[in-house]
Formats: structure tokens, sequence, C-alpha cells
């Protein structure tokens, strides 16, 4: 006979209520048959013992370790403490297989940084999060917008994605990095080497997959502020009389932040709305000292020895522009009955990009996107998925004193999908789908300077199967074919292994054979940005491939988790911009390298000093092959990460203190130009090398929270006000990071679904 139990579930240290914690009971070790219960706002849930003797449990809530144990006997009204999961090893992701598992049992090594981590470490939006915590990822900001490098490859070999599904609107593979509300994102996983056969051309270098929150709370509000110190006051009153005063205005927007996030669970619908409000502060970054170019036999062996050229005249400093967006989201889950799921969303982003450029235009971008998907689950054992997904951008010029825009840029895609997934076989669990992607671009910055549009059609299969051997050994392996009408048909294999002795220890291999096609921007691209430098395509391009290996081992108890990855990725045909100057224009053109090489390794720590300081740190390292002696690619070969967090709690009241660094190393590269020779009388084609020096960027944020209903907390960006110099040439601009110096900035969150609850339970 049955016998119900009352089970709380309360946070350790703080006893706040666990709300939405998963409860699972069983009468075996093996949870086979278990009764299932969710914690209410109390953190309460009643459920019925299986039987009156030994019981097993286990309870899971995202964030935190998850518990199982054995239920004391006699007792019905039981209280237990969930700890925070401060190494991140429960965590379940979805990115390296398509298939949920929890981290440290996938069989393809995948990087997880939580949302709320992010937030609590005090970063004010995704660029910033990623380049703090990612070994190896580097992210700036440049004169025209941002540069993603990531393990020695560019952002047209790292593909993002939203909830699994694709962006448009990259320019030179960046997108408007702005559009990712950092307050709206569960958690972000990041997979490391070619994944294209399970997401396709793109996904040659990375998978970056930022997973949204869905609330499981029956009722959930947060709100914030944040506000920081300005980068560059650049005009101290402007008037209104001003024939420039928009333009005045614009460069000094405040740095400002604002968000709200929504969300209630009423059993068969789940609705989750996220908006996000921002603006930033425009600044100059000035020369050290005159260009600077170094011409060196190494990479010009024609030369009777190295030359030095400097520049008579400074070159003027470059702005960093200001921006001013607004993002909204909105998911509505709805679950008929047991079998169904059903998800449709869409959300919108907004931006001005305000330069310093007193030319009275500014730019100004929107994008929209829409999608729904079904699963059906036949039995335990069979399921049907069916999306589509939409993606619209446009980008326009503002007038600054008139209500008139130009759009200059328009692209889209449309992307339908099917997969069918199944557990039939023992120990095997099988993905297929195929799925077709429509892009499309209207621009005036091909060859003709009208706006014309081009399209790209792929269609794509792939079939993974995991196969779970034993405890020790999973393998997986899986292929991709892919069609497109304008260079044919390609297929790319992959598997991966993954062999654990025991709880402890774990060791992956994986080999994966990455595709990308040449995007329209490479292919037709033909504009002038500003007079400054020139974008060129090459119609003739053909699409590159890669193969990568990876070798890796890692450690992990319950206070320590330790990795290291070694990894190869060749390529053929690599895709790739390379600057060259003529008629005394600076011209980025994209080209076919017949090969490139990356060599590199990895390292990641998490170690749980004390109960209440946890140390992470990361170490990347990369080589990459030169081309005929030229340094074509920028990434620096060191890189490294470290973060320390102490977290203090009591009853109704937290405190969390992070210190956080990122250090790059010094890089050089090779950039063409033209220098005269004395001893021939003669101007030659040849390269100039950039050298740029290693830096550190070290933040500090303290948080404190009260009841769990009010978080204050305040932060210092740049701890050690680094602040960079554009050196030598000009072109070096792309490769230096973005920062005015030391600032200040302070944050403001209420958690107003505590305050409500509070309200309705007095009632």
């Amino acid at each position: 006979m049955s016998q119900k139990i009352k089970l709380t579930i309360l946070e350790k240290g703080t006893e706040q209520p666990m709300i939405a914690a998963n409860i699972a009971i069983a009468d075996n070790e093996k949870m086979e048959n278990p009764a299932y219960a969710i914690t209410d706002i109390d953190g309460v849930a009643q459920i019925s013992r299986p039987k009156l003797g030994k019981c097993f449990y286990r309870i899971s809530s995202t964030g935190f370790k998850t518990m199982t144990g054995v239920l004391p006997v006699g007792e019905n009204d039981v209280k237990l403490y969930m700890e925070e999961d401060a190494l991140g090893l429960d965590e379940v992701v979805v990115t390296g297989s398509r298939a949920a598992r929890p981290v440290k049992l996938s069989p393809v090594t995948t990087q997880v940084l939580g949302g709320k981590q992010l937030v609590d470490a005090g970063y004010s939006n995704l660029q910033q999060a990623l380049q703090q915590e990612t070994p190896g990822l580097n992210i700036q900001k440049v004169g025209f917008g941002n540069e993603i490098s990531m393990q020695g490859l560019d952002a047209r070999h790292v593909l993002f994605l939203m909830d699994g599904e694709r962006m448009t609107g990259d320019m030179a593979g960046n997108l408007d990095y702005e559009r990712f509300n950092l307050h709206a994102i569960d958690r972000i996983e990041i997979v490391k080497g070619a994944s294209s056969t399970l997401y396709g051309s793109r996904a040659a270098g990375a998978v970056i997959n930022l997973i949204t929150k869905k609330t499981s709370k029956p009722l959930s509000v947060d709100a914030g502020v944040r506000y920081g110190q300005m980068n560059e006051r650049n005009y101290k009153n402007p008037q209104p009389s001003d024939f420039l005063y928009m333009f005045e205005q614009n460069a000094d927007r405040p740095n400002l932040q604002g968000w709200v996030s929504a969300g209630f669970n009423a059993g068969k619908v789940t609705s989750q709305t996220d908006v996000w409000y921002s603006s930033t502060d425009a600044f100059y970054m000035y020369q050290a000292e005159n260009d600077k170019k170094v011409y060196t036999q190494e990479a010009n062996p024609f030369l009777p020895h190295d030359i030095t050229v400097v520049s008579t005249a400074a070159r003027p400093p470059m702005g960093i522009e200001g921006k001013e967006h607004i993002t909204m989201s909105q998911k509505v889950y709805y679950d008929p009955i047991k079998d169904l799921s059903v998800l449709v969303y869409g959300g919108g982003f907004f931006m001005n990009t305000y330069d310093l450029i007193q030319d009275m235009t500014f730019s100004q971008a929107n994008e929209w996107n829409a999608g729904a998907k079904v699963t059906y689950h036949v039995k335990d054992w069979f399921s049907v998925t069916g999306s589509i997904h939409s993606d619209f951008y446009n980008r326009y010029k503002r007038h600054e004193r008139i209500d008139t825009r130009n759009k200059d840029y328009e692209s889209s895609i449309w992307q339908p999908r099917l997969t069918v997934t199944s557990d039939y076989f023992d120990g095997h669990s099988l993905i297929f789908g195929v799925e077709h992607i429509t892009d499309n671009l209207t621009s005036d910055r091909f060859v003709n300077r009208q706006m014309t549009t081009r399209s790209l059609k792929e269609t794509e299969y792939f079939l993974q199967d995991e196969w779970t051997i034993n405890p020790q050994w999973m393998v997986s392996a899986g292929v991709r074919t892919n069609f497109s009408r304008a260079f044919g048909f390609m297929a790319m294999p992959k598997v991966a292994a993954k062999y654990s002795p025991n709880e402890q220890w774990a060791i992956r291999a994986n080999y994966s054979m990455g595709y990308r096609s040449p995007s329209i921007k490479e292919l037709f691209f033909n504009w002038d940005h500003l007079g400054m430098f020139m974008i060129r395509g090459n119609e003739n391009m053909q699409p590159e491939k890669n193969n990568y290996f990876s070798l890796g081992a890692e450690y992990s108890n319950d206070r320590l988790f330790v990795s290291g990855t070694a990894y190869g990725n060749y390529f053929r045909d690599k895709i790739e911009g390379v600057w060259r100057i003529y008629d005394m224009q600076y011209n980025f053109e994209y080209t076919n390298l017949s090969k490139q090489r990356l060599l590199g390794i990895e390292a990641l720590l998490r170690w749980r000093v004390l109960d209440c300081m946890t140390l992470n740190g990361t170490y990347s390292y990369v080589n990459v092959s030169k081309n005929e002696g030229i340094q074509v690619n920028t990434t620096s070969p060191h890189a490294a990460t470290a973060s320390l967090d102490y977290k203090y709690a009591r009853k109704n009241y937290r405190l969390n203190a992070v210190f956080s660094a990122s250090y790059m190393g010094s890089k050089k590269f090779d950039v063409q130009d033209r220098v005269f020779v004395e001893e021939d009388n003669k101007s030659y084609d040849a390269y100039f090398r950039c050298d740029l020096p290693q830096y550190v960027l070290c933040n500090l944020s303290v948080s404190q929270t009260f009841w769990n209903k009010v978080k204050l907390t305040l932060g210092v960006d740049n701890l050690f006000n680094y602040v960079p110099k554009t050196l030598g040439s000009g072109i070096t601009m792309f490769n230096v990071p973005a920062t005015a110096g030391t600032r200040g900035w302070v944050q403001m969150e209420f958690m107003l679904d505590d305050v409500i609850n509070s309200l309705k339970k007095r009632k």
C-alpha cells in the first residue's frame, strides 16, 4: 500500500525554496518505474512512496547538483537541501549530438556557460562574457562592427545558433552580437572542431549554441537596470541650434541597460517573454606613434635586408561607434497531450549605430525571426520533429536631420527541417534528418552598384548513431550529405569515441570532416568602405574542406574538474580574406588558399578550493601554418582566461564576488603593400609585418542579494586601465581590443515573482 510523503526542497545556505525542482522516487537503486513530482512555490511536493520500506530518490534542478539518496523509513515529512553545481558537470547539453544528455556523458567535448553565472559575474553583454570565459576566443569592436576569432579561425567558421537555429545578417561572417540578450539565456554550449555532420556549412570550426530560458515556475518575473561610466565625453554642451546637434547627442549616448524577463507555466501552456534595451557610448582610440611598417626578409626573400618605413604624418584616431538597441522575444510552448509538444516563437531586434564621422547619417538595422516546431513521440522509443525557421535582416542609412532612410542591405533565410529519433535498438540512439536552406541577399555592394538579389540554396541529409556499448565505451558516428545548386554534392563523415574507465576519468577521441561553401558576400561583394578600404569578392572560389582530429582527457570529482585536448585542423582550398594594397588603398580580398594547417592544445580547470570559493582557468595554444612564408592569419598563438568566484550565503542574504581576467598573447601577421628599395631604385610589391603586443583585461564585480528579491551589483571593467593604441599601419586597428580604460558600473535587479507569490499566499 502506497503512502504519501511531503518533501521540502531548499537551497543550501539561503534556505530559499527550490521552485519547480524535479523529484523521482522508486523502490530500487536503478530508479526503475519511478513516481514523479515537481515542487511548488514553497519548494514542497507531495509524492506517493512506492512501498513502505526502503525508497530511493533523485532530485534535479537547473544549476544545482543532482541529489540521490535513500528516504528515511517511517518519516513522512522530509526536508532536503540542494547545492549549487559550481563545476557544471550535471548540465544537460544538446549541441554536440542533438540528443539531451549530461555534459560529462557526452561523447563530444562541450563547454557549457550558465546564463545565470554569466550575469552574476557582471558581464554586460554576450561579447564580453564569451571573451572572458572561453579559451582562445576573441571578440573585439572594429571600424565596421565586431570581429570574432577562435582556434585560429574567424567568424566565417564559427556557427552561431539560437536554440539550434541559424541567423542571418552577418558581415564578414560576424553577426550583430548586440542582438543577443544575455539575460534571456539559460546556457551557452560551445562545441569546438568541425561539426558539419550535424550542422552543415559554416560549422567547420565551432558551434556556439545559445539556449534561451524556459520558465518552470508557475510565475517568473525578473527586471533590472544597469548604468556605467561614459567612455569619453566628445561634446560637452550640445545645443539644439547647432547644425550637428543630433550627431553630437548621439556621440555621447549613456552606457545604460534595462531588461524584463517574464514567464508562466500553467501546465499545458508555458510562455516566456524577454525584452532588453541597451545604449553604449562612442569613443576614440588614438595612435601611439606615426605609422611604422617593417618589411622583413622572411616574408619578402627578394629584399636585400629588412626595411623599416616610418610615416611623417600622424594617423587620425579611430572612432569606436556607439549603439542603441532593443531586443524582444516571445516563446509559447503547448503540450496538449503527453506525446505531443508544440513550440511557436518570434522575436525582433532594432539597432542604431552612431559612428564619429560627421556625414549627417548613421546606420540602422532591424531583424525579425519566427518559427514553429512540433514533436510527436510514438511510444517511448520513437519521435518525429518538424520545424520551420525564418530570419529577416535589413540595414539602412538614416539621415540625422531629415526623417528619411535608404536601405542598402537585406538578407533572409528559410530553413524547414524534419528529424526522426529512435532508441528502439538497445544501446543505440539514432537520429535522421533532412533540411533545406534558402539564403537570399539584396544589396548595392555588388559589382553593378545596383540593389541586386543573389541566392544560394542547399539541401542536406544527416544520419547519426550514438552507441553506448557498455558503461565504459560510447561511440558516435554519422554522415551528412550536402547538395548545392552552385557547388554540387558533398559528404561529411564523423566518428567520436568516449572511454570512461571509472566515474572520474574520461578519454575522448574525435574525427570529423568540415565543409563550407563560399557565402554570397565572399562570391559577389565589391564595395568601398568610406574610402578606407575595399572589400572584393571572388566568383571563382571553390568550397573549402577540412579534416579535424582531436584527443582529450578529463578528470573530475566533487571538487575538481580538469581537462586537456590536443587537436589538428587541416584545410584544403581554405577561403581566406587577405589584405593587399593598390593605388594607396587597402583591399580586403577573398581567395582560396591551397592549404592551411592549425595545431593546438586547450586546457580547462575548475577547482572548488573551498565550499565558498571556486577557481576557473583556461589556456589555449594554436599554431597556424604560413602560406608560402606569409603569415595570413591574425590569431594570437597564446590565450588564457581565469576567474575567482567567492560565494557567501545565509538565510535571506547572498554575497557573490567575481574577479576575472583574460589574456591575449602577442600576434604577428603580414599585409601586402609596396616598398621602395634604394639599392635598386625601384618599388616592389612586398609584405610588411604587423607586430601587436600582448594584453590582459581584468574585471571585478560584487553583488548582494536581499531576501531573494533585490540584487545590487557594483563592478569595475578593465580594472588595471589597459588602453590599447592603434599601432603601425592603421590596418592593425582591426586587431586590438576596443576599450577606453577603467569603467565602473552599478546594476540593480528585482526578482518580482517571489514578491507576487508572497502576496498571493497572504490573500
